[in-house]
C-alpha cells in the first residue's frame, strides 16, 4: 500500500504526539513537494513546532516528499477554486501511485471518491491505530479533542461518527 498525505494529517498528528503513527503504516509513505513546502519551509519560517517533526520524519526517510506532472493533475486543476494546491497535488499523485489519499477537507475526498481514488482522512489513521490495538480507545478521543482545540476542524457529526465508531471496537 502507498499512502500519500496532505497536510493537514501530518500536521495535526504531529502537533499532538502522534508522530509514531505514520511508522506504524505499513506501505510507502509520501506526500508531495508542495505539501512539504506547505507544511516543512512554510512552517519553520512561521515557528511552527510541527514542521520541525514533520521535516524529521521525512529526513530519516519514513515520508518521501516527491512530485509528478501528469495529465491527471492538469484535469484537476480546473477545481483549482474547490480544492488548494496541495490537495491536487497529493490527489494527483495518488491517482498515479495507485495510492490511498489521505486528505482532512471532505471535498477533497470527495473529489477522490468520484475519480475512484481510495481516499481517507486524519481520523482514519487514528481509528486504524486504535483497531490495531496501539492506541487506546480513551487516549484516541483525547488525541482527537486536544486536536479540535489546536485548530483541527471537524464537524459535529463527524465528531460523533468517530466517537461512535471507537465504541464498536
Amino acid at each position: 500500500m502507498i499512502w500519500i498525505f496532505n497536510s493537514s494529517p501530518l500536521i495535526y498528528l504531529n502537533k499532538v504526539g502522534l508522530n509514531w503513527v505514520f511508522s506504524q503504516l505499513e506501505g510507502e509513505k509520501c506526500t508531495h513537494t508542495e505539501v512539504y513546502k506547505q507544511v516543512i519551509t512554510e512552517g519553520k519560517i512561521r515557528g511552527d513546532a510541527d514542521a520541525v517533526v514533520s521535516e524529521e520524519l521525512v529526513e530519516k526517510g519514513g515520508i518521501k516528499a516527491v512530485s509528478i506532472k501528469n495529465d491527471f493533475k492538469k484535469m484537476l486543476k480546473s477545481l483549482r477554486g474547490e480544492l488548494h494546491e496541495g490537495e491536487l497535488e497529493v490527489l494527483a499523485l495518488a491517482n498515479a501511485k495507485r495510492g490511498v489519499a489521505v486528505l482532512a477537507e471532505s471535498i477533497a475526498r470527495e473529489v477522490g471518491s468520484v475519480f475512484k481514488i481510495e481516499v481517507h482522512g486524519t481520523l482514519f489513521l487514528i481509528f486504524l491505530m486504535v483497531k490495531k490495538r496501539r492506541l487506546k480507545r480513551e487516549e484516541a478521543k483525547d488525541k482527537v479533542d486536544l486536536m479540535i482545540r489546536k485548530g483541527f476542524r471537524l464537524g459535529h457529526e463527524e465528531y460523533l461518527e468517530f466517537l461512535k465508531l471507537l465504541e464498536t471496537l
